[in-house]
C-alpha cells in the first residue's frame, strides 16, 4: 500500500476537547510549533525524588517523543514531543518545523536550568538547520518549566551559531543528538551536556565533540560554555575519523565532592582495531568553573574484556548506552555503559557494565559485568537480544541504592521477534548484582498488550515518580507496538507504567498509546522513542 493511499485512508480524530490552543514561536529565526490541548485532570501532590517535575507537584510528567503519520498543521512537522502532565490540565504537543530537514526530540532531558523548582524541558534536533549558512547541523530548545506546566513563550534555543558556543556549524554535526542534565559546578542549578557526535576534528569526519551550557537564575547561558574533543590535552584519547565521541552522556555524582561528573560516550573508538572490544567511555570531572581540565579517565571495551570472565564475552561498542548511580550505596556513583553490541558470545546479545565509582576515575578492572547469562538475571541469551540497548539508573527499592533498569527491545518472546522485554537488576553492598533481578515482557498478566513481533519493549525506559511516593517507578516504551484502530505497518507505539516498592518494579494496568493522544491535527506514530530523565541519546537500535 502507497503512503499516499495510507494517508486517504486515515481520518485524523480525537474525542472533544475543550480547547484548541495552537501557536508558533520562533528563535534564531528557527520556528518551534505548540499544540496545547486541555485535559480534565485532578491535581495531586507527591513527595521524594522527582526527574521531570514541570509542573512543581511532586509527581514527574511523562515527555516522550515519536513521530507522526498524517498532521494538520501550518509547518511540515520535523519530529514530535508530547508532555503529559500530572497536575496541569492539558496535553502540550511540540513540533519542529521544516526548512528542509530535523528530527526535534531526537534528544530530551529534563532538568532544572533556573533554580525555581520547576524542572524545565531540553529538546535537541540533531538534524535541524541553521538558518546562517543552511548546514544541517543541529539545536537544542531549553522549554522552562511552572506551576502551570511548560512556559513555551519563554523558550530559549542554541545551535552552533549561538553567541558563545564554539565552532562552526557544518553539515551532519549532530549537535543536539545527545543530551544529559545536571549540576557540574555545583551551584544548585543543573547545567547541560550536548553532545555533536559528528563533528568533524580538523579532518577527521565524525569524530565527536560536547558542549557544556551553564545553568543560571536566568537558565541556562552558553557564555563561558565548554567544548571537549579527543585532540585536546585534557580529554583522554585521541580524535579519530567516526569515533563519535558524544554519542551518549551521562552526569552524576562519581567521587563524593559537591560537583556532578559527566560520563561521554564514544561507541566506535577503535572499531575494528582490536579482537578484544571497542568503544570507549570517558569520565571527565565536574568542579566550581565547570569541567575540570584535570584527572579525566577513560575505560574501553577491550579494557573491559578480562572482567567478563569469559574469552568469549566480548564488550562491542561500549557506551552505546550510559547512566550514573549509585548501585553499591557507598556515597560513589557507579558509571552504567551498555554495550548491546557485546558478544555473548551470541551475536549483538548485549551486556552491561558497572564501573565502580571512586576518586581515581574509571579503570577496566574495577567494574562489574552483567549479561542475560548472569546469574539470577532473567531470560536465555540469544543472537540480536540487544541487552542494553537503553538503561535508567535510580532507587526503585528504597533502600537507598540505585538499582538498572535496562531496554532489552531486541528480545524474543517465543517465536515473536524483537518483542522486546526488560530488566531490573538491582543494587547491592556488592554492587550490580542478578540475584533478585526482574524481567518483563508484554506477555505480563498485567502489562497491557501482548508480546508480539517488532514491538520492541524496552527500546525507551525511564525511571522516574509517577506516584508521588516510595521509591522511583518507572514507564517502559514499546515503540513498534500497533494498537486497536491503527494501519498494518504504521504502529502508533505506546508507554507501559510500572511502580517502584522494596520488592522491585509492579507492573501497572497502565499505559499510553499514540491512537489515544492523537488529535485533529496530528496522528502520533511510535510513540516513545525517547522518555525524558537526566540523560538521553539517538536510539542506537
Amino acid at each position: 500500500m502507497s503512503v499516499l493511499a495510507v494517508l486517504a485512508g486515515l481520518s485524523i480524530g480525537a474525542p472533544a476537547q475543550a480547547a484548541d490552543d495552537f501557536g508558533t514561536i520562533s528563535r534564531d529565526g528557527v520556528v518551534l510549533q505548540h499544540h496545547r490541548v486541555a485535559k480534565a485532570v485532578t491535581p495531586v501532590r507527591g513527595t521524594g525524588a522527582t526527574r521531570s517535575d514541570f509542573d512543581g507537584d511532586g509527581v514527574d510528567d511523562v515527555a516522550a517523543s515519536t513521530d507522526f503519520l498524517e498532521s494538520n498543521l501550518p509547518h511540515y512537522p520535523t519530529g514530535v514531543v508530547v508532555v503529559r502532565y500530572s497536575s496541569a490540565p492539558q496535553v502540550d504537543y511540540l513540533m519542529g518545523a521544516s526548512t528542509g530537514a530535523g528530527s526535534l526530540g531526537a534528544a530530551i532531558v529534563a532538568g532544572d536550568f533556573n533554580g525555581d523548582g520547576y524542572d524545565d524541558l531540553a529538546i535537541g534536533d540533531a538534524d535541524e538547520v541553521d538558518p546562517r549558512n543552511k548546514a544541517q547541523a543541529g539545536g537544542v530548545w531549553i522549554i522552562p518549566g511552572s506551576s502551570s506546566g511548560l512556559v513555551v513563550g519563554s523558550a530559549g534555543h542554541f545551535n552552533q551559531s549561538s553567541d558563545g558556543v564554539q565552532g562552526e556549524p557544518e553539515s551532519y554535526d549532530r549537535f543536539g543528538g545527545a543530551l544529559a542534565a545536571g549540576d557540574i559546578n555545583g551551584d544548585g542549578r543543573d547545567d547541560l551536556a550536548v553532545g555533536a557526535y559528528g563533528e568533524a576534528i580538523g579532518d577527521k569526519a565524525d569524530a565527536g565533540a560536547v558542549y557544556v551550557l551553564l545553568g543560571g537564575a536566568a537558565g541556562l547561558t552558553a557564555t563561558g560554555s565548554q567544548y571537549l574533543q579527543q585532540d585536546q590535552e585534557a580529554v583522554p584519547g585521541g580524535a579519530e575519523r567516526n569515533d563519535q565521541f558524544g554519542r551518549t552522556l551521562a552526569i552524576g555524582k562519581v567521587n563524593n565532592d559537591r560537583y556532578a561528573d559527566l560520563a561521554i560516550g564514544a561507541p566506535w573508538e577503535n572499531d575494528g582495531s582490536g579482537a578484544y572490544g571497542s568503544g570507549m567511555v570517558t569520565l571527565m570531572w565536574g568542579a566550581a568553573g565547570g569541567i575540570s581540565s584535570t584527572g579525566a579517565t577513560s575505560a574501553t571495551g577491550a579494557a573491559v574484556h578480562a572482567a567478563t570472565g569469559d574469552p568469549f564475552i566480548i564488550a562491542w561498542y561500549l557506551g552505546q548506552s550510559l547512566a550514573i548511580g549509585d548501585v553499591n550505596g557507598d556515597g560513589l556513583g557507579e558509571v552504567i555503559a551498555g554495550a548491546p553490541s557485546a558478544q555473548t558470545p551470541h551475536l549483538n546479545g548485549g551486556l552491561v557494565a558497572a564501573f565502580t565509582g571512586r576518586s581515581a576515575g574509571l579503570s577496566g578492572s574495577a567494574v562489574k559485568i552483567a549479561t542475560q547469562a548472569t546469574a539470577g538475571v532473567p531470560g536465555d541469551p540469544e543472537d540480536e537480544d540487544r541487552f542494553g540497548a537503553t538503561l535508567a539508573v535510580g532507587d526503585v527499592t528504597g533502600d537507598g541504592k540505585a538499582d538498572v533498569l535496562v531496554g532489552v527491545p531486541g528480545e524474543a518472546i517465543g517465536s515473536a521477534t524483537q518483542a522486546g522485554g526488560a530488566t531490573l537488576l538491582k543494587g547491592s553492598a556488592s554492587g550490580l548484582t542478578g540475584t533478585g533481578a526482574q524481567g518483563f515482557d508484554q506477555n505480563h498478566e498485567v502489562i497491557p498488550g501482548s508480546a508480539e513481533r517488532g514491538d520492541k519493549f524496552g527500546a525507551s525506559v525511564a525511571l522516574l515518580n509517577l506516584n508521588g511516593t516510595g521509591g522511583l517507578d518507572a514507564v517502559v516504551a514499546s515503540s513498534g507496538e500497533e494498537v486497536a484502530g491503527d494501519l498494518a505497518g504504521y504502529p502508533s507505539g505506546s508507554i507501559a507504567a510500572f511502580h517502584g516498592s522494596s520488592g522491585g518494579l509492579a507492573p501497572q494496568a497502565t499505559s499510553w498509546s499514540g491512537a489515544s493522544l492523537r488529535t485533529d491535527r496530528l496522528s502520533l506514530l511510535s510513540y516513545g522513542f525517547r522518555i525524558a530523565g537526566p540523560q538521553s541519546s539517538v536510539s542506537l537500535y
